[in-house]
C-alpha cells in the first residue's frame, strides 16, 4: 500500500507518535525510534537510517556523505542554541533535496510554519512554457494588488537578483515534496511568494498590459497559509472534491470522473470490489454505459494516492485484457527482491469510450498508478499542463521517530516494471512520472483565464478535444485532431511564426512509420495527412523544427 498524503483543511489524518526509545520489528515492519536522543545523535542516526534503507540512492544519485558534511554543522548549531525552527529548517533542507514525494518531515511543525513561511506577499507566481515566471493569482484586497501587481504580469528581479537566480525555496514547501524538475520549479516559486511575517522584498516586474518595468516593495503579512493553499492548486481546483470520487455529465454529452484517492483497506481484489470508492466507480461507468457518453474525463489532479491493488483493479473497468501493473520489492532488509506482483483483471461494466485524462504534480503514488494505466490504453490520453510528481515507491513502513515530535517517512520498497525496472519515480536528471500525451499551454494567456478569470482551461482543453472543437481551444499552438482518427489526422498550426516544421510517426516499439513537411506559411493553417496505409494502433508523433519539439500521440482506427 503506497503512503496516503493529505490536504489541509480537505482531509484531516490523525497522526500519533508512539515510541519506546529502541528499534522494533512490529508486524514484520522494523521501526526505529530515535525520539529520545539529542538532536545531533537523531540526526546521526537518521542518516545512517536512511542511506542504508533509501532504495533509490543509485537512482537518484544521492550524495550521503556530502548531504551528512553539508547538514550535520548546522544540526549541531541548533541543538547547541536550543533553537526548534533552525532543527526543523535543516531537517527539511537536508531530506527534501532529494527528489522524491515519498519523503516526508511529519510531527509538531507549527513553530516552524509561524516563523519561516507564515507571511504572504499578497499574489502567488509559476513558471510558464516560455521559461519566464509569471504572478497567476492577486486577489484584489492585497497591498500587491494595490501596488499594481496584477495576473500575467513577469517577475524580473527578487530584491535585484534575477528571477531565475533567485536561491532554491522549493525544500521550504513542507505540504509536498515534488520529484520532476517541472515539479520543484513550481514548487520553488510557490514558496518565494512565502516568508517571514513583517519582511520586506524588493519585486521588479514587467505589466503584462502596458509593456512597462516597475520596481515595488512589499511587506509579508500574517494569511494564515491562505494563498498558500491555493497556490498547492497548480491548476484548477476539482470541481467537486467533498468526495474521493465524483461522476457527473458535462455539457455535449461529455463524462466526468473524477478520483481523489485509494483508500480501501481491502487487501484482495473482492474485498476492493466491495469498497464504498471502488462501488462508486462502478456506477459511474454504468450511468456512462446506459447513457450512451462515449467521451470521458477522468480528473486525476491532486489525487493523494493509497491502495495499489485498488487502481490495479479499478482499471479493470477500463480493460479488455489481462494487464501487468506493477512488481513489488521488499526492502533492504529482503535485498529488494520482488515480494508480489499485481495485474488487472478485466471487468464488468467495462468503459470503452474515448477518454482524457487530467493530472498535475500533487497526483502522487497510486494516483499515478492510474494515469500510467490510462496512458497505456489506445482510447486514452493524458491531456494536462503538467506530468505526475513522480514518486511511485513502496512507503508501507512505520516512520522514523525524531525529538521534538518529528518523525521522517521514506519509501523502502521500489516499483518495477515488466522489465524490472524501477518505474514512474524520477531518476537523477529529474525525469520520472507520467508525462502527459498532449500539453495543455502554460502561457499568459491561459494563467489569465484560470487566475483571474476563473476557468478551469485544463478541463475545457480536454472536452474540446473530445468533441473535436478546436474552436474552443485558445492561444494553442498546435492541435491535433481527431483522435482516434480513421484514414485522415489534421494538423492546425496558430503560432504565426512561419517555420518549416517535420512530422514523424513512431509506433509503440519507437519505429519511424512515416514523415510529413510542414511548411507553416502563418495564419491559422491547416495541415491534411493521408495515414490511410499505416496499420490500426496507437502511434507517437514528434512535431519539430529549429528551434522546438512537441511530443504527442494518436490513435488510428480504420
Amino acid at each position: 500500500m503506497k503512503k496516503r498524503t493529505i490536504i489541509i483543511a480537505l482531509i484531516t489524518i490523525l497522526f500519533s507518535i508512539n515510541g519506546m526509545g529502541q528499534s522494533n520489528n512490529i508486524g514484520g515492519v522494523t521501526t526505529f525510534d530515535y525520539s529520545n536522543l539529542s538532536w545531533i545523535e537523531a540526526f546521526d542516526s537518521l542518516h545512517s537510517c536512511m542511506s542504508l534503507r533509501y532504495p533509490y540512492t543509485e537512482w537518484k544519485a544521492v550524495n550521503w556523505p556530502e548531504k551528512k558534511t553539508v547538514t550535520r554543522p548546522h544540526i549541531e548549531e541548533a541543538q547547541n542554541s536550543g533553537d526548534t525552527i533552525a532543527f526543523i529548517k535543516y531537517l527539511f533542507e537536508y531530506l527534501y533535496q532529494i527528489p522524491d514525494g515519498h519523503i516526508d518531515l511529519l510531527g509538531e511543525l507549527d513553530s516552524f510554519k509561524q516563523s519561516i513561511i507564515a507571511g504572504s506577499y499578497g499574489f502567488n507566481m509559476i513558471p510558464i512554457d516560455d521559461g519566464t515566471v509569471v504572478v497567476s493569482f492577486v486577489p484584489e484586497e492585497s497591498p500587491a494588488y494595490t501596488a499594481g501587481l496584477r495576473s500575467g504580469d513577469q517577475i524580473l528581479k527578487w530584491n535585484g537578483i534575477h528571477i531565475d537566480s533567485v536561491g532554491n525555496k522549493e525544500c521550504l514547501n513542507y505540504f509536498r515534496n515534488y520529484a520532476t524538475s517541472e515539479g520543484r520549479m513550481f514548487s520553488r516559486y510557490l514558496m518565494l511568494s512565502r516568508d517571514s511575517i513583517n519582511s520586506s522584498s524588493e519585486i521588479s516586474y514587467l505589466s503584462n498590459k502596458t509593456k512597462v518595468e516597475s520596481t515595488i516593495t512589499l511587506t509579508a503579512f500574517n494569511d494564515y497559509l491562505e494563498m498558500y493553499f491555493i497556490g498547492l492548486f497548480n491548476t484548477a481546483q476539482p470541481p467537486n472534491m467533498d468526495s474521493l470520487v465524483y461522476y457527473d455529465e458535462l455539457e455535449n454529452n461529455v463524462g466526468y470522473l473524477y478520483i481523489g484517492a485509494e483508500t480501501s483497506e481491502g487487501i484482495t481484489p473482492e474485498e476492493i470490489m466491495q469498497s464504498p470508492d471502488f462501488i462508486k466507480v462502478q456506477d459511474a461507468i454504468t450511468y456512462f454505459n446506459d447513457n450512451d457518453i462515449d467521451k470521458l474525463i477522468v480528473d486525476l489532479r491532486f489525487n493523494l494516492g493509497g491502495n495499489d491493488l485498488q487502481a490495479a483493479v479499478m482499471m479493470g473497468l477500463f480493460y479488455e485484457n489481462t494487464s501487468f501493473y506493477e512488481h513489488i520489492t521488499g526492502s533492504y532488509d529482503d535485498n529488494y527482491e520482488i515480494i508480489y506482483s499485481l495485474l488487472t483483471e478485466p471487468l464488468t461494466p467495462k468503459y470503452e469510450g474515448e477518454v482524457a485524462v487530467i493530472v498535475d504534480p500533487n497526483c502522487i503514488s497510486t494516483g499515478e498508478g492510474l494515469a500510467m494505466m490510462f496512458q497505456r490504453l489506445e482510447n486514452a490520453q493524458i491531456i494536462s499542463h503538467w506530468g505526475t510528481n513522480g514518486s511511485f515507491g513502496m512507503v508501507d513502513y512505520e516512520p522514523v521517530l525524531l525529538p521534538a515530535g518529528l518523525a521522517v517517512s521514506f519509501p523502502q520498497g521500489r516499483s518495477l516494471d515488466e522489465n524490472y525496472v524501477i518505474q514512474l519515480d524520477s531518476d537523477s536528471t529529474l525525469s520520472g512520472g507520467v508525462i502527459p500525451d498532449i500539453r495543455v499551454p502554460i502561457n499568459v494567456e491561459n494563467i489569465i483565464l484560470q487566475w483571474e478569470k476563473g476557468r478551469d482551461v485544463q478541463l475545457e482543453y480536454a472536452q474540446s478535444l473530445l468533441l473535436d472543437v478546436d474552436e474552443k481551444i485558445k492561444n494553442h499552438e498546435f492541435l491535433v485532431y481527431p483522435i482516434p482518427c480513421s484514414n485522415i489526422l489534421n494538423i492546425k498550426i496558430t503560432s504565426g511564426k512561419i517555420a518549416n516544421y517535420k512530422i514523424d510517426f513512431f509506433n509503440s516499439q519507437g519505429q519511424k512509420m512515416l514523415t510529413n513537411q510542414l511548411n507553416y506559411t502563418g495564419g491559422n493553417q491547416v495541415f491534411t495527412l493521408d495515414l490511410s496505409h499505416l496499420v490500426g494502433g496507437m502511434y507517437f508523433y514528434r512535431i519539430s523544427s529549429e528551434v522546438k519539439v512537441v511530443l504527442g500521440k494518436i490513435v488510428i482506427e480504420h
